[in-house]
Formats: structure tokens, sequence, C-alpha cells
């Protein structure tokens, strides 16, 4: 049987949004997982998610897992509390964010997964999508996995890692997954360089695909020798762009493995971000007809741009 089976690991939490314009959400439901999740299942019925949650998973993010019909499997309970955290926006549109909890990072590290739990279900995965830390020692049990069972790997570094001085474990995580991800500001530091232009020359120097974002104006896929460009795709009601990158990049690395070139795969990753930003949080239902929408929105943008 064709492998189909897709999945996802990163943060599952709870988000109190303050923006740059003095408005506030809160209680939202969140994290870089459950937006990639989010960003695959848009495309696909066959994901789940690999990682750890708290009890309170039941009341506050269940009722959103369970309408949307996605697996239980590979969720696994290890505290009271899910993640919750308070994200601060700055006018850059970069952010910070921390634990509400008292215990701060010491309650995020209960929530850190680790290989072994994506071993159980390697056999049958086509795709895996992590939001993760730059771990050389881990990626490298990752790409052992990889190897043994066939599938692909994107790779979504999280934001603290990407300084210069952690550029040599970088380059030792690349080697064991298949396409990775960072923006602008991401990128800019790791490489210590002022432009895109620069970040992309780097890039192609390193030899491994990657989606390179680039905020409102769209992103690129860097592979192949070449970076394609695709402008963002603006929604009717764009409201929040909280999670886009994480949907996105997760929706890329599905496309990257399903086999698009790399303008379908920037115009999935794209069109996902679109559909994410149209509301505060995760797309609250991924359906058929959400996902027929967003795949004939794609193929109409293909069509236009590739004879451009």
């Amino acid at each position: 049987m064709m492998k189909q089976d897709y999945a996802v690991m990163g943060g599952v939490m709870l988000n109190d949004l303050y923006f740059a314009d003095g408005t506030s959400r809160k209680h939202l439901i969140g994290g870089g997982g459950l937006f990639a999740l989010s960003g695959i299942r848009l495309w696909t019925d066959h994901v789940h998610f690999i990682g750890n949650i708290g009890r309170d998973f039941e009341e506050h993010i269940a009722p959103w897992w369970d309408a949307n019909h996605i697996s239980r499997k590979g969720l696994n309970v290890c505290h009271n509390h899910c993640t919750y955290h308070r994200v601060d926006y700055h006018p850059d549109g970069t952010y910070q964010e921390g634990s509400i909890y008292d215990e701060g990072m010491r309650h995020d590290m209960y929530m850190v997964s680790h290989p072994e739990q994506i071993e159980p279900f390697a056999a049958g995965l086509k795709g895996l999508s992590m939001v993760w830390n730059v771990n050389p020692a881990e990626l490298q049990k990752i790409g052992e996995l990889k190897k043994k069972h066939g599938f692909k790997v994107m790779f979504e570094l999280n934001t603290f890692y990407c300084k210069h001085e952690y550029l040599e474990d970088i380059l030792s995580c690349l080697e064991h997954v298949d396409i990775y991800s960072v923006n602008l500001p991401e990128a800019k530091n790791i490489f210590q360089v002022d432009t895109e232009e620069a970040c992309i020359e780097r890039m192609l120097a390193i030899g491994k695909p990657c989606f390179f974002r680039v905020g409102k104006k769209g992103s690129y896929v860097v592979m192949d020798g070449k970076a394609v460009f695709v402008p963002v795709v603006v929604g009717e009601h764009d409201m929040d762009p909280t999670g886009c990158g994480n949907s996105s990049t997760a929706a890329a690395g599905f496309a990257f493995a399903e086999g698009y070139d790399p303008l379908m795969i920037g115009l999935i990753a794209n069109v996902t971000s679109c559909m994410n930003a149209q509301q505060h949080g995760p797309m609250p239902v991924m359906d058929e007809a959400l996902r027929e929408k967003s795949m004939a929105l794609a193929k109409q943008l293909y069509e236009k741009m590739k004879n451009e």
C-alpha cells in the first residue's frame, strides 16, 4: 500500500496575543505544531500529531481537534497543563513570547518531544513536518528513521536558534532533513547579511531545498539551483498573521513530499497562509469544500504565473 500518512511535531498550546497596535486576543489555541498540523490538514485527511500535551487538552484544544477529525494517535499526556504563552508583537513583525506559568521555561521543557516518539509511526509516514530546536544529535536520530523508512522531513528552525553562533549546528542538522524553512529576519541573523538576495546566495551555496518566507511580500522556494519567488496570496478578510509561517511551512513540506514543482510548492504554501490569516487562531473548519477552494486557487495562480 502506498504511504499516505503525514505527521507533525512541535508545540500545541494556548496563547494570549498582544499586538503592536495595543489590541489583544486571549485564550487562543495555537503553537507551531498545531498551526503546522492545520497547514497539512487543509490538504489531506491523513495527518496526525506526535508529541506531548497536558490534561487540559480535553477542555481547551480537543473541541477543535475532534471537530476536524484529526487522529489522536501520537498524543502523549505528560503534564496537567498544555503550554500557555503570552506573545507580544512588535511593529517590525518580530515578537517575544514566554510561559504564563511561574515555572516558566521548566514547564515548556515538559512538552519537548523526542525522536523516539516518532518510531511507532515511522513505517507508515510519507512526510514529517517539524517545528524544532537545532539539535544535531536528535536530528541525526530522525535522519536515521528517515533513511530506514523513506519519508521526507521538513525542518522549520526554532527562532531562538536562528543566530550566526549556531550556524555550524544548523548545517549539521540540515544533513538529516530534505527541506528546511526560515523567515527573512532569521536568515539575516544566521548568515550575518543584510538583504534577501544575500540570504538566497547562502542558501544556494548550502544546496539544501529551503522554503524562505519574506513576510508580507511572499516567499521563495530555493531548490534545484534557483530561487522561485511566489507573491503573497491576499484573502478577502485577512485578519491575523499568527501561525502563517508554521502553517505555510508545513504545507510546503507536504507539497514537497507530494512531488510538486517549486512554483506549486510555493503556491500551496502561500494559499495555506492566506486561509490561516482569515481569522484569529487556526482555520476553524478544514473540510473538503475549503480544500477544493484552496486547490482551485493554487492551480489558477499556477497557470497564470507559469506563463509570465
